[in-house]
């Protein structure tokens, strides 16, 4: 099994304990309020996990060298990885495990202050945008979008400080 595919395998489980850990305490419910700083624990997860996939395909290539565009491909693959299996799981977790997360969320936008300064038909349509962009089906095809798109935006980063040149000489890796 490829490292890219064994870190977005981690990366998904990471997301997947998360997210469960989330539910149970009540952040996609009746907390939801008080659950919002849970969320950075998600971007934790992938910083922690882009970065030690980056540093791992490194120490496995000959000369443990990386370029540059190889660490930023080896971040973007992770997070692909990772969205596909987040993605399946959380569609499976908001249609069957907590389908009453998109009303809980509805109701604590509206219950925000800038929300008192809706009409009703401001109120409605944003309802309908929370509803349509948070079912199960949408929050599984953006899965893995998002997290190609935030892995790759980390792997710009990280690979700058984790790139090392090959020796004179040397074979390039395999890709």
């Amino acid at each position: 099994m490829s490292t890219t595919l064994t870190y977005g395998i981690y990366l998904a489980l990471a997301n997947i304990a998360l997210t469960l850990v989330g539910f149970f305490l009540g952040y996609q419910g009746e907390n939801i309020a008080h659950g919002q700083w849970f969320q950075y624990t998600v971007w934790v997860a992938m910083i922690a996990v882009a970065v030690l996939g980056i540093r791992a395909v490194r120490e496995d290539s000959p000369h443990k060298s990386l370029s540059y565009g190889r660490g930023v491909g080896t971040a973007a693959m992770i997070g692909l990885y990772s969205g596909i299996f987040g993605g399946i799981y959380a569609f499976i977790h908001f249609k069957f495990v907590n389908p009453n997360f998109i009303d809980y969320l509805v109701e604590f936008i509206k219950s925000q202050p800038n929300a008192a300064n809706m009409s009703e038909q401001q109120l409605a349509g944003m309802e309908k945008g929370v509803r349509l962009f948070y079912s199960p089906p949408v929050l599984a095809i953006m899965s893995p979008i998002f997290n190609t798109i935030i892995c790759t935006i980390i792997g710009l980063v990280a690979s700058a400080f984790l790139k090392r040149a090959a020796p004179e000489g040397a074979e390039p890796p395999p890709m």
